[in-house]
């Protein structure tokens, strides 16, 4: 997402490296339709403020499997499509204390932090 004069612009990247962090993930129960709204609404108003400040955000999402069952994640993030390799994103993660990266291309994640 990114501003483009003055209304956003909507892309799905298949390239590059996602990294998060940019925010505080928020995550729900996955059986929660209303939460779920809730919450997409606040983080893509969030990603509207931060693109409003020139900056491109992605709005990434996934399902995690937690003891007690799975949830939604959601977590504002920065795309690194302009490099060569995923040295600068892991580098980027590890200050933000992000788990992972996302490859883009290969759709596979890169585990940086063990917890």
């Amino acid at each position: 997402m990114w501003e483009n004069g003055s209304h956003l612009e909507y892309l799905m990247p298949n390239t590059g490296f996602v990294v998060g962090g940019r925010v505080p993930e928020r995550s729900i129960d996955s059986n929660n339709e209303a939460a779920f709204k809730h919450v997409f609404m606040h983080m893509h108003g969030m990603a509207e403020r931060l693109t409003k400040e020139g900056k491109s955000v992605v709005l990434g999402t996934w399902v995690e499997q937690t003891e007690s069952g799975q949830r939604i994640v959601f977590d504002l993030c920065d795309l690194f499509d302009n490099v060569e390799s995923f040295k600068v994103p892991l580098e980027i993660a590890a200050k933000r204390g992000e788990r992972a990266i996302y490859d883009l291309k290969t759709e596979r994640e890169i585990f940086v932090n063990y917890q």
